[in-house]
């Protein structure tokens, strides 16, 4: 996992040369987005559990892949030359996504049903 969030970083920072300190929060995004699916799919088809993960799999990065633009059109595109207002500005940015999800989910530990066990 950690891995994978190094090497969001680096890609975006090479691409874009934008120090994206909420980074964090687009894997929590598609996280979250992944256990809405398998909860949903409990709730209206619970024959279908075991093939869950394909549908969570393309829900959790189209909604990352969603809210990545959103961010860079609203917050960074006016903050390209001035690294360190864009450092702040991405810093600022990550308390509103954990803070959405404290208000709306909870702070409670989460699990994944797994089929396989």
């Amino acid at each position: 996992m950690l891995l994978l969030a190094a090497l969001g970083l680096a890609i975006i920072f090479g691409l874009m040369g934008v120090i994206n300190l909420a980074q964090g929060e687009f894997i929590m995004i598609g996280a979250y987005g992944a256990w809405f699916v398998q909860n949903v799919i409990r709730a209206a088809a619970p024959g279908l559990l075991d093939w869950y993960l394909i549908l969570a799999l393309t829900l959790s990065f189209a909604t990352a892949a969603l809210v990545g633009p959103v961010m860079e059109a609203l917050v960074l595109r006016r903050l390209f030359d001035r690294p360190l207002m864009m450092l702040l500005a991405t810093w600022a940015v990550r308390l509103l996504p954990i803070n959405l999800v404290r208000v709306s989910i909870g702070t409670h530990n989460w699990s994944f049903t797994s089929a396989f066990t």
